[in-house]
């Protein structure tokens, strides 16, 4: 796949310049702190990993490999929400797999794309089969923030400029 390529155009002194860049990709914004147990931990352990990282979900890992997802909403659901013990129910049990994947090379448009269509929140990213990092959209809202503000920045001198015209 080509990489995704945008040219903004500016102009100063009389002259047009043309500026390209490359879409952000995953790696500029995943989390490479990510939170994992194996599929044998138990729920409640799980739990409170995620509780102490204050994040809603946990990576399920078998020597760095991803084997599953857990959620709040997988404990609190799947687990909780049938009556089981979190201290005797095992990951593996009530994980989400299996797992939707991005990787580093990833643009974020394309990954944002594949969280719309296949309903998730979170993607973890693996490189050669290896777990490297998580990219949610929370992460993706907070690097669209500056370029938001400055696209709407635009848009409101643009409509001024025609109201004067």
């Amino acid at each position: 796949m080509w990489p995704i390529v945008f040219r903004r155009e500016s102009r100063a002194g009389g002259r047009v310049y043309y500026e390209e860049k490359e879409a952000m990709q995953i790696r500029d914004i995943m989390r490479k702190d990510v939170v994992t147990v194996t599929a044998q931990d138990s729920v409640a352990k799980a739990a409170k990993q995620m509780q102490q990282a204050n994040v809603g979900c946990i990576v399920v890992t078998n020597s760095g490999s991803v084997r599953g997802i857990l959620t709040d909403r997988d404990i609190a659901v799947s687990c909780l929400g049938e009556g089981h013990n979190a201290l005797q129910c095992q990951v593996g049990n009530h994980m989400s797999n299996p797992v939707i994947t991005a990787t580093p090379t990833m643009d974020v448009l394309e990954a944002t794309h594949i969280m719309v269509e296949r309903k998730v929140k979170r993607l973890p990213v693996v490189e050669g089969n290896q777990l490297v990092g998580l990219v949610s959209f929370s992460d993706v809202a907070q690097a669209m923030e500056r370029p938001m503000h400055d696209l709407l920045l635009g848009m409101g001198a643009a409509r001024r400029t025609a109201a004067r015209a």
